[in-house]
């Protein structure tokens, strides 16, 4: 009886060394957006699982889509948009998930996962990681010192030509991407962000056109710096990463504009090339934890997807509106969906004809992929 007893030891022992070290020096290969996640969950990962994980940043969709792309590079997990979710399926760039393998898979949050089943393809290719809005950046007290109400903070600063000159004399500055200012128009003309209407899809790209010529510049990043700055006055960006910037500062403020705004959702994939797929699976349960998913909603200011993260979530950051937005503001958003190739072309076609025009130079891509 000793001796069996002592057999099973050895074997229970044995499990437990080869469950910890079976993965030793392995390395995990995450693409994502800039400081996107808390980097101590990324640490506490590496040291639960003995493995090194290398954490490559993009900041724009097409920068996504050149490092993802680039044949000599590979990656194990991605964080795409879920807008793009779609062609990456198609086209078998990701894995359909077993979603046996994530036992949180039950406590996404079913609003956030109703828009996310309408741009998958039927299967699951993807997991809802967080979600936002695309609004806007605004210098209160510089409005004020224009003439500018508190009630006219709407789409109109960017696309009305009569306010957008007074705004552009203390500085606009843009988000440089395609789709978010091409959201932004479409809800100011009263469109939806998904139209198909190529007249309507017209109509917005005239109207961005002549808003870039008051716009100091277009920037993936540049944006966040200069409002804290106070360098411009209005820029339209990510809302976790503006009010990650105006944090205590009472003359900024980040608004979600009346006339409504474009809701986004990024989500977590494995890639079809993945190299270290169970690795890939570990993340991601990891990453929909409770407690994890609550340390990056808290850490980034934006909201998480996981339903049973909100209870661990920081006040501060679960109450603030534009975080955490109510019923009613919720009302005014639109999940952003995979756009049909021929509105792709054309609205690229019209984003390079506003980026480019009236300038000597242009380095924007002709073609886009998403």
């Amino acid at each position: 009886m000793v001796a069996w007893r002592m057999s099973r030891l050895l074997v229970a022992c044995l499990v437990l060394w080869t469950g910890s070290s079976a993965w030793a020096g392995e390395t995990l290969r995450v693409l994502n957006w800039g400081d996107y996640i808390d980097p101590d969950v990324i640490k506490e990962f590496e040291q639960k699982n003995n493995v090194t994980v290398e954490y490559v940043e993009y900041n724009s969709v097409d920068e996504f889509g050149t490092l993802f792309f680039n044949p000599k590079n590979q990656y194990d997990v991605i964080f795409p948009a879920s807008r793009i979710v779609r062609r990456l399926a198609e086209a078998n760039l990701i894995r359909p998930l077993d979603t046996s393998k994530l036992p949180d898979y039950r406590n996404l949050r079913s609003d956030i996962m109703a828009e996310y089943n309408q741009q998958d393809t039927g299967g699951v290719h993807g997991i809802p990681y967080m979600w936002g809005t695309t609004g806007m950046g605004v210098n209160k007290a510089e409005m004020q010192r224009l003439g500018i109400a508190e009630k006219e903070h709407t789409w109109a600063l960017l696309f009305n030509s009569e306010l957008r000159s007074k705004v552009a004399s203390c500085g606009i500055a843009l988000l440089n991407e395609r789709d978010e200012i091409f959201a932004a128009a479409l809800r100011y003309l009263g469109y939806s962000v998904n139209t198909q209407d190529e007249a309507q899809i017209d109509q917005a790209g005239e109207l961005i056109k002549e808003a870039l010529a008051d716009v100091k510049y277009l920037h993936t990043t540049q944006y966040r710096d200069d409002l804290k700055a106070h360098k411009v006055c209005l820029v339209v960006g990510y809302s976790g990463d503006i009010l990650g910037e105006i944090d205590g500062d009472e003359a900024l403020t980040y608004v979600i504009p009346d006339e409504g705004a474009a809701m986004w959702i990024d989500i977590m994939s494995i890639p079809a090339n993945s190299q270290h797929t169970e690795m890939a699976y570990r993340f991601v349960r990891f990453m929909m934890e409770a407690q994890i998913a609550a340390r990056n909603s808290s850490y980034l200011a934006y909201p998480t997807a996981m339903q049973s993260a909100l209870p661990y979530v920081d006040k501060d950051v679960l109450d603030t509106p534009v975080v955490y937005p109510s019923v009613a503001v919720l009302g005014k958003l639109e999940a952003m969906k995979p756009l049909e190739r021929h509105t792709n072309t054309r609205m690229h076609r019209l984003w390079v004809k506003a980026m480019c025009s009236g300038r000597s130079w242009c380095s924007v891509p002709m073609k886009s992929f998403f």
